[in-house]
């Protein structure tokens, strides 16, 4: 039977150590502070960006989001986080995707016109950061080897490896020169970040696999498959994730003071 993950344990652990690292910041007069952007009305949005805050709020720091209309001009979405950007009080920003329609085309414009220093949610070309699931997929991993390094043992594949989540994914594994499996059925590591509800079937999966789903709202994959260990959705990846942004956040405090 395979390991399920908890997520919100793991999570809540990492938040315990960002507690004192915030107290040992606020010692020096400064407080974490994020600001996120939000776009148009998408409910979901509107819930990951009140989880976020609340996530900050948590270890002591600050959160502040900026709501704009579906309708708001990309001049002025430029204009709001030129704003945050050249404000030394506001250690991150991040803007909550995915973005209304009309907006799809500028995606990339508005992502990388985020500071570098302050893009915590490791969204620019050249940011300073991992991106936060990313991140957590390799603290999952490392969690799920019991900390050891098995890059040269284990293989892996990434489904999804073309998205945003995907590619950060794959760039992690690179980083840490894990080997590429060609098929799904031969990976010792499977993550999956489609967003397809239970695409990955227990055939697709080989015997003892570590399956890490990245799915949302709903998983990719059922938790009753023969994998040795399996993140569950919802209580997985997310909350790791959280903890991932937060631990950028605090980074960005300590790399403004550098």
């Amino acid at each position: 039977m395979a390991i399920i993950f908890d997520g919100r344990k793991f999570a809540s652990e990492k938040e315990e150590a960002l507690i004192l690292k915030v107290l040992a910041l606020r010692q020096k007069s400064i407080t974490p502070h994020l600001v996120s952007i939000i776009v148009g009305d998408d409910p979901a949005s509107h819930l990951y960006v009140g989880l976020k805050k609340k996530a900050v709020e948590r270890i002591g720091g600050e959160a502040t989001i900026v709501s704009l209309s579906a309708s708001t001009s990309l001049d002025k979405i430029l204009e709001v986080i030129e704003f945050y950007n050249n404000d030394p009080e506001i250690h991150g920003i991040m803007i909550q995707l995915p973005l209304p329609k009309n907006l799809q085309d500028s995606k990339f414009k508005i992502l990388n016109s985020i500071s570098p220093v302050k893009d915590v949610d490791g969204l620019r070309d050249d940011s300073k950061f991992i991106h936060p699931t990313a991140k957590a997929v390799m603290d999952i991993l490392d969690f799920a080897n019991g900390g050891l390094d098995m890059s040269k043992k284990l293989t892996c594949f990434v489904l999804g490896k073309d998205g945003m989540v995907g590619s950060s994914v794959v760039k992690e594994f690179k980083k840490k020169n894990y080997k590429f499996a060609e098929k799904i059925e031969d990976a010792d590591i499977l993550v999956s970040a489609t967003g397809d509800p239970k695409i990955i079937t227990e055939d697709m999966i080989k015997k003892d696999a570590i399956v890490i789903d990245v799915g949302s709202p709903v998983g990719d994959c059922d938790l009753d498959i023969k994998a040795s260990f399996v993140t569950p959705v919802p209580g997985g990846v997310g909350p790791v994730t959280i903890s991932c942004l937060l631990e950028n956040l605090i980074k960005a405090c300590y790399n403004s003071k550098s």
